[in-house]
C-alpha cells in the first residue's frame, strides 16, 4: 500500500524542531541534578571529616585536662612529702644536738685521757694519713710518743658553749709544748692558744704553770 504524506513541509519541520528541544532540555536537567547530588555528597564528606577532627580534638584536651589535674594531685603529695621531710630533718638536727649535749663531754675527757697517756693507740685523735702528710711536710709537726704524761698535770678544766680552759703545770717548758702540740693534732680541739705560761712552785717543787684555750667539737 502506498502512503502520501500530505501534511506540509513548513510543519513538519516545525515538529522535528519541537521534538529536538525537549530532549535537549531533558538532558540539561539531569545534568543539573547530578552535579547537585555530587555537590551535596562532598559536603556531606567534607562535614564527617571536620565532625571527626573535631571529636578528636575534644578527646585530646580531655585527656591533658586530665593529665594536668593528675600532675596538680602528684605536686599536692610531694608538698606534703617534703613538708614531713624537712618537719623530719628538723627533729633529726635537735636529737643530734641532745645526743651531742649527752654524749660531748664525755668524748672530751676520753680525748684529755689519751692525749695523757702512753702506749699504743695513746696520743691525740687524728687520720694516720693526715699525721704522715704534716709530718713530711714538718718533722716537727708531729708528737713525741716517748713523752712521759706524767711530767703534766691537768688542775682546771672548765667548758662552756664550746669554748674550753685548760689549766695545769708541767716540769719543763717542752712538757707543755708537747702537750699542746697534742692538743693541736686532736680533731676534737680546734683553735688551741698558749694564753700564758708562768713559774710556779708546788709541794717544793717549781713548776711551769700553763693555761691554754680552744674550742671543743663534738
Amino acid at each position: 500500500m502506498i502512503r502520501i504524506n500530505l501534511m506540509p513541509r513548513a510543519k513538519r519541520a516545525a515538529r522535528a524542531t519541537s521534538t529536538g528541544g525537549s530532549g535537549s532540555s531533558t538532558m540539561w536537567a539531569g545534568a543539573y541534578f547530578g552535579g547537585a547530588l555530587i555537590t551535596i555528597a562532598l559536603c556531606a564528606v567534607w562535614y564527617v571529616s571536620l565532625d571527626n577532627e573535631l571529636q578528636a580534638q575534644i578527646r585530646a584536651n580531655n585527656e591533658l585536662q586530665q593529665r594536668i589535674e593528675d600532675l596538680r594531685g602528684q605536686s599536692q603529695g610531694l608538698e606534703e612529702v617534703q613538708a614531713k621531710l624537712q618537719q623530719s630533718l628538723a627533729l633529726a638536727e635537735v636529737v643530734e644536738q641532745l645526743e651531742a649535749g649527752r654524749t660531748g663531754p664525755t668524748r672530751v675527757l676520753m680525748e684529755l685521757s689519751n692525749i695523757l697517756s702512753t702506749g699504743p693507740g695513746a696520743g691525740p685523735t687524728i687520720d694516720p694519713e693526715e699525721l704522715e702528710r704534716l709530718r713530711r711536710d714538718n718533722p716537727l709537726a708531729g708528737f713525741n710518743r716517748n713523752w712521759d704524761p706524767r711530767r703534766l698535770s691537768i688542775a682546771e678544766f672548765t667548758e662552756e658553749d664550746g669554748e674550753t680552759s685548760i689549766g695545769g703545770a708541767g716540769r719543763t717548758n717542752e712538757d707543755v709544748a708537747e702537750f699542746l702540740r697534742r692538743l693541736a693534732l686532736s680533731e676534737i680541739f680546734v683553735g688551741v692558744t698558749l694564753q700564758e705560761t708562768r713559774a710556779v712552785e708546788i709541794e717544793g717543787i717549781e713548776l711551769i704553770g700553763f693555761e691554754i684555750h680552744a674550742r671543743v667539737e663534738y
